[in-house]
């Protein structure tokens, strides 16, 4: 009876659940009808990838989305099929200096398109190239006769005027908690977290988050719980393995920490209600110097403080 998962139930449904919105099915009608520049934003709670995902299986009459991972010059690691290349650009093992985006474009664009007259080209949390959107730009530029984008973000304030501006932009506003109820009753035939009702919680990848450790892990769902700010947190530090993971992981966890615009006092907060009641003391004590640290330097630093509380805790 558990072994169901409500990941697999939003993916399997969410071209029904985009249709009986007004305003996603207006989204995926454009994505399907052109081939232009489209940047997708929202506050995070909305799953992007799946409406991106849904747009393609349809323009393009697939049933399923099945990717190859590749390894671009050894260290630039994408997807790609017949159909669309992709590049998350938080993916840790990708190079911080994105000048590489330029010669990984070109390579694409001297593979033939057997499919299209343009090649389409997903890029997942553009805010992350900040002092290189001019790469970007240049991109957009000069490519816009054989290649268009698809790009995501959950940072939209981060993102240059003149980038937003070669794009079709959509602002997309999380579900409210009565869309997110009835997502629960019609296509999960269940009912959403009583305390995400109270709260009138909008962010749908939190409400499946949470339903999913309470079909495992019931005795976790308290209403303190519920109000986790980053939930992958939870996942994180309970699976920590000093074994398997290491410095490498740590930092690149605080780095997407940071890109999300989850703030030290965020994670503390989450930590302090994740880890055994014996060592908050400890845990209180070690972040308040280091956010004491950060306040006096530079705040655009802040993933190395998220880091350095992580290490100090985990390590």
């Amino acid at each position: 009876m558990n072994n169901f998962s409500y990941n697999k139930l939003l993916e399997d449904n969410f071209k029904e659940i985009i249709i009986n919105n007004n305003r996603l099915n207006n989204i995926f009608n454009y994505g399907i009808k052109y081939d232009t520049n489209i940047l997708l934003s929202s506050i995070y709670g909305i799953p992007l990838d799946l409406l991106v995902y849904e747009i393609i299986k349809e323009k393009y009459k697939i049933k399923k989305i099945i990717k190859k991972e590749c390894v671009w010059e050894k260290t630039v690691i994408y997807n790609e099929n017949l159909y669309f290349f992709e590049i998350d650009l938080m993916n840790p093992s990708i190079p911080k200096d994105y000048t590489f985006l330029t010669k990984f474009i070109l390579n694409i664009l001297n593979t033939k398109n057997i499919i299209s007259n343009k090649h389409l080209i997903v890029i997942k949390h553009i805010n992350i190239l900040r002092e290189y959107f001019s790469v970007l730009k240049i991109l957009l530029e000069n490519f816009s006769n054989n290649a268009y984008f698809i790009c995501t973000t959950y940072n939209i304030s981060s993102i240059e005027d003149p980038i937003k501006s070669r794009f079709i932009n959509y602002r997309i506003p999380l579900f409210t908690n009565k869309e997110i109820q009835e997502i629960f009753k019609k296509y999960f035939k269940s009912n959403l977290n009583k305390y995400l009702i109270e709260d009138n919680n909008r962010n749908l990848i939190f409400a499946i988050f949470i339903a999913e450790i309470e079909k495992k892990e019931p005795e976790l769902i308290t209403k303190e719980f519920c109000t986790l700010n980053f939930p992958p947190l939870y996942n994180f530090i309970k699976n920590f393995n000093k074994k398997t993971y290491n410095l490498d992981t740590i930092r690149a966890f605080s780095y997407n920490c940071f890109q999300y615009n989850i703030k030290l006092g965020s994670i503390l907060s989450d930590i302090l209600k994740i880890i055994p009641i014996k060592n908050k003391q400890e845990i209180i004590k070690t972040s308040a110097e280091i956010e004491n640290t950060l306040i006096l330097t530079n705040k655009g630093r802040e993933s190395i403080y998220i880091e350095t509380l992580l290490c100090k805790i985990l390590l």
